[in-house]
């Protein structure tokens, strides 16, 4: 009876349910909220303390990170025997020494690179007149000085003196008006902290490592963007001098700083939080102005007073509007979720309903999502395959690439790069794989739109950059110094021996032009083949080259396929662009045989396939009109263009009354032979007499599936047959089933079924016992 009442009313079953939860949930809110108004302020003056607080520590912790990653700097440097030579060096250095101030300039800026310094960095000789940054050097420091780096207020020789007058391993400073032109466009006031980094530090200081922390940066770090205007915040070091202040206009620190003491300064009231650093001998103190509490305060307080009255006000409306929208929405879900079930509705369980409905709903979702993912990058791949190999020729090929590449190929460029490693593992295929994934992340960084990555070759990729409208300034010479540090980092980084060629074609616009970009890569790649080393190079127009368009006998394939699905509109564009080139009369006469014969071959060979010498539309053999010198080119053109079109004819006339036993010959050819791990749209193809466009749009028409998909689905079949039935081995069901690797194999099992193979045949056994 129960269960009946339950059927009957199930509305109001959820809707009192539901009512129930938000009443008592707002209740509840309510009762939270009401002790919340007594403890505002303490609650308001703990959270900016602890705000400030976590802030203020993490500013020293970053400070002292930045003095100690200098000293991991000097240490890194004394290693290098670039730094040994200059750091021996007295007086003006000879030209031999110009390498070593290189390599030293250049490991400063990489290592100030990897430990994330935001400081400008320098290196100062005793002996020597040496400068090195991470930005520039020079074998002049005065002239450094003169002109690009100085203190507003010091000479150079005060300078000098400053950084050797005295011994010490590390010491801070206050910096005044440095003036840094390779770092910052102003000057800038800040920290200066000087790191001993000589052999022997402990007899005579002889080098130098100085960092200068820019002001900003620092009082960033402790304090948040929106305290900047009423907090103050110095940090003084052990002898009591403040190397920097902001907002505290006082010369000197407070005597007595401590966490949370309150103090009183040009008329106003702070709380203090203090932080000091040990191991670099300094005291940060921040003031919290009074005010900031009681602005924090009374917006709580206004808040609360808020949530009560609206709470008070609105807790029945909200709960009963809320239960009749979840009640209607969860009314159909609910239905759904029993009668998948089949269990009946009880009070306590419309959860497990609705979880099982989401699951459901979600899992097909995915399913079907990827599953349209996959089969627009796999077009979108086959599409750029087919223009850089074949061309984009007729109009339907360029709304294909339009439809799927929007407006990327307004302005593009192909570049084709082929690596290999040396060492004991050049051979492995992993290895290469490795390679091109490595090579296509770091294309994807160097370039704003992601590059089309496209594998034809284990040991090379073909890319097509893209570029925006804001690109327009990007030429091929940038793109060359972009790849040279492409291949420079990849080289620096990689554990193994990696070398790399790129060929780059001229920067192109329209998707017909792909197949010629891709040739010029290809060119520009060849003809430095036997370079040893890593290169980037760019396409350049042999100086010889005749500069009319040649005939492409790509697009006669695109002709034969075209005859042999009977497609009149495409055959019919096609030969008005390949004949079309016969009223051209700057060509030769031996140039229109060419291409004459070049069609007419075509032609013929689709003659045979379709048996055009055994039926035509009128009853009667097709014949192809020969060459007759006697005759005019152009007449013999017409001639060949109507065969061609009653060629398109007779494959329609075939297609009506075949279209059954082709649909039937194409899914049985399927399920005989899925085990060949190369059975593919061209094979069945060329083994029913067809083209592979027809193998595509059966298939789909059948199914519902595409070609790879079904062949697929009846491999995983036959795999669970076997799993089910044998005892076989996966290394010997994957290759029984015509997968083309174990990876495959486990990737799409798993994707089905969502375990592993093996796991999958446990839990089946386990069913059947």
């Amino acid at each position: 009876m129960v269960t009946e009442f339950i059927k009957r009313h199930t509305s109001w079953l959820i809707f009192g349910k539901r009512f129930m939860k938000y009443g008592l949930i707002l209740a509840i809110l309510m009762l939270m909220i009401i002790p919340l108004y007594f403890k505002s302020y303490t609650l308001a003056k703990q959270l900016t303390l602890d705000k400030s607080e976590s802030k203020l520590l993490d500013g020293v912790e970053s400070l002292e990170q930045q003095v100690l990653r200098a000293q991991n700097i000097t240490s890194l440097l004394l290693q290098e025997e670039s730094f040994m030579h200059l750091f021996f060096l007295k007086g003006v250095p000879s030209s031999g020494y110009y390498m070593d101030i290189k390599v030293l300039q250049t490991k400063l800026k990489t290592l100030a690179l990897t430990q994330d310094m935001y400081s400008n960095v320098y290196i100062r000789f005793k002996d020597n007149p040496v400068f090195i940054s991470n930005y520039i050097s020079s074998d002049d420091y005065e002239d450094v000085y003169a002109q690009y780096y100085g203190y507003g207020k010091l000479s150079a020789e005060e300078w000098q003196d400053r950084l050797f007058g005295e011994n010490y391993t590390m010491k801070l400073f206050p910096a005044k008006e440095v003036y840094s032109s390779y770092y910052s466009r102003k000057p800038f006031d800040g920290i200066t902290a000087v790191i001993n980094n000589s052999y022997f530090n402990a007899i005579e200081q002889k080098s130098v490592l100085a960092i200068d922390m820019d002001r900003e940066d620092l009082v960033s770090k402790l304090l948040y963007e929106d305290q900047t205007d009423d907090h103050f915040v110095y940090i003084a070091d052990s002898e009591g001098r403040i190397l920097l202040s902001h907002n505290y206009e006082k010369g000197d620190p407070l005597e007595s700083a401590e966490t949370l003491a309150e103090t009183e300064i040009s008329g106003g009231k702070y709380i203090l939080l203090t932080r000091s650093s040990e191991r670099l001998g300094l005291q940060v103190v921040v003031g919290i102005p009074a005010g900031a509490f009681e602005e924090n305060v009374n917006s709580l307080l206004e808040l609360v007073v808020l949530y009560v009255v609206a709470g008070m006000v609105l807790t029945v409306l909200l709960a009963f509007l809320f239960s009749m929208r979840e009640t209607n929405a969860l009314k159909k879900l609910v239905e759904t979720a029993a009668r998948s079930t089949q269990k009946g509705l009880t009070l306590r369980n419309e959860f497990e309903y609705l979880d099982n409905a989401f699951t459901e709903i979600h899992t097909r979702s995915e399913q079907q999502q990827g599953r349209i993912e996959a089969l627009n990058d796999s077009i979108k791949y086959s599409i750029a395959k087919h223009m850089l190999i074949l061309g984009a020729f007729t109009e339907r090929e360029k709304e294909e690439a339009e439809s799927y590449f929007g407006s990327a190929f307004e302005r593009f460029c192909v570049v084709k790069a082929m690596y290999k490693v040396d060492g004991p593992h050049a051979g492995l295929k992993a290895v290469q794989h490795n390679i091109g994934l490595e090579l296509e992340e770091r294309f994807n960084a160097v370039m704003r739109h992601r590059p089309l990555a496209l594998n034809f070759h284990a040991s090379e990729t073909v890319f097509i950059l893209f570029f925006d409208p804001e690109e327009n300034a990007v030429g091929r010479s940038e793109i060359k110094v972009r790849l040279s540090e492409l291949i420079r980092s990849l080289n620096a980084e990689s554990p193994l021996a990696v070398t790399v060629s790129i060929g780059v074609s001229e920067i192109m616009s329209g998707p017909e032009q792909a197949k010629a970009a891709y040739q010029q890569a290809k060119y520009a790649l060849g003809i430095n083949e036997n370079e040893v080393a890593s290169g980037v190079y760019l396409f350049e127009l042999p100086s010889d080259s005749d500069s009319r368009p040649a005939f492409d006998n790509a697009v006669l394939l695109k002709l034969h396929d075209a005859l042999i699905a009977g497609e009149t509109s495409l055959v019919s564009q096609i030969l008005d662009d390949c004949l079309g080139l016969l009223a051209d009369y700057s060509l030769t006469e031996q140039e229109q045989l060419q291409i004459f014969f070049s069609v007419r071959q075509t032609v013929f060979g689709a003659h045979k396939v379709i048996g055009g010498d055994k039926s035509s539309p009128g009853g009667q053999a097709l014949t192809i009109p020969a060459y007759d010198q006697s005759q005019d080119m152009i007449r013999l053109a017409d001639r060949l263009r109507r065969t061609a079109f009653d060629l398109c004819d007779i494959v329609i006339g075939n297609k009506k009354s075949n279209n059954n036993r082709l649909k039937s010959d194409i899914l049985n050819y399927i399920r005989a032979h899925y085990g060949d791990a190369g059975l593919s749209a061209g094979g069945i193809a060329s083994e029913l007499l067809i083209s592979e466009k027809y193998v595509f749009s059966f298939v789909k028409e059948q199914t519902g599936k595409s070609l790879g998909k079904y062949i697929e689905e009846i491999r995983l079949l036959n795999a669970e047959q076997l799993l089910l039935t044998t005892d076989y081995a996966n290394n010997r069901i994957w290759k029984l089933c015509g997968f083309g690797s174990e990876n495959t194999f486990y990737r799409a099992f798993s994707k089905k079924h969502g375990v592993t193979p093996n796991v999958w045949r446990e839990n089946q056994g386990s069913l059947t016992d």
